[in-house]
């Protein structure tokens, strides 16, 4: 790999990494370059570390900066937040204070009129960006797997652009390798900076306990209503009296697992978080400390 430090107006060599003076068969680009469509000229749209990757006569070159504001480009991977509907659009915030995009109802896997999600405002989707456009407003597409609504159980938060690029991209990426051995994820990173992730149950909400806890009213009432017809209301408090005994360590069970899940994910960010601004050999330090007193 070849890098070096370049700004806007620098000249790049199209030649290869290999010292050779024969030109590769294929160069692609990536964030921060731009080639002129004639001339086939590279030249870089940003500063930052120019990135060459060589190998069976092709070139990836790229330039690894850590800007603040995320510019879409087709094909990234994206963490949007509904902030709105409109038509049959739903209006995505992909940063903020930064101009929402749209995502139409119809692209996701087996729409139609009668048949398309129903998202509300507040949730969050995982997307391909499919036009980038500048005339038109910028356009999301979550056909395709691993796409759409993601739970709301999971942790959304923030982290550097260049960061995410690391951890989307690099298949051996040290700090996802690491955070395996602490405990089992998932995981969706969206280039535009944000991260959802959840550990075993995640932030569970409460609406799944509501749902739960009304269903055990009901059939509390219909043996209660059964057992004043059989004139055997003893027998009754007995078995209500175990039923409460085993719900009660039911919840106290099912309570603890919440809650150590919870630490576990929040604990995972803050890994990931502070991954941010560590040396490699401090890696393993950082991660004990995140996972300090949990199970």
């Amino acid at each position: 790999m070849d890098s070096r430090l370049i700004i806007p107006g620098d000249s790049i060599d199209q030649e290869n990494t290999n010292g050779n003076n024969e030109r590769s068969n294929k160069t692609t680009i990536g964030p921060g370059i731009y080639k002129t469509p004639q001339e086939q000229d590279i030249i870089p749209t940003q500063s930052g570390i120019l990135k060459s990757n060589s190998s069976n006569n092709n070139r990836l070159i790229y330039i690894e900066s850590n800007p603040k504001r995320y510019i879409p480009q087709i094909n990234d991977f994206v963490i949007g937040i509904i902030t709105g509907i409109y038509g049959d659009f739903y209006k995505i915030q992909l940063q903020d204070f930064s101009p929402a995009v749209q995502l139409s109802m119809y692209s996701f896997p087996n729409a139609t009129k009668k048949n398309r999600p129903n998202l509300k405002i507040g949730q969050a989707v995982y997307a391909r960006i499919a036009n980038c456009n500048k005339e038109i407003d910028v356009e999301l597409d979550c056909n395709g797997s691993g796409f759409g609504l993601l739970d709301e159980s999971g942790y959304i938060f923030d982290i550097n652009l260049n960061f995410a690029r690391e951890l989307l991209f690099n298949e051996n990426s040290i700090f996802l390798n690491k955070l395996s051995t602490k405990c089992s994820y998932e995981i969706a990173i969206g280039i535009n900076g944000k991260i959802w992730l959840k550990c075993g149950d995640g932030i569970k909400t409460n609406k799944d306990d509501d749902e739960e806890e009304n269903s055990t009213i009901d059939e509390d009432l219909e043996a209660a209503e059964i057992a004043a017809e059989h004139d055997d209301i003893d027998g009754y408090n007995i078995s209500m009296s175990k039923k409460k005994k085993n719900d009660e360590e039911k919840i106290k069970k099912d309570n603890s697992s919440l809650v150590k899940d919870l630490k576990r994910t929040l604990a995972a960010s803050r890994f990931l978080n502070i991954c941010q601004k560590i040396n490699l050999d401090q890696v393993d330090d950082e991660l004990n400390a995140a996972f300090r007193n949990i199970e």
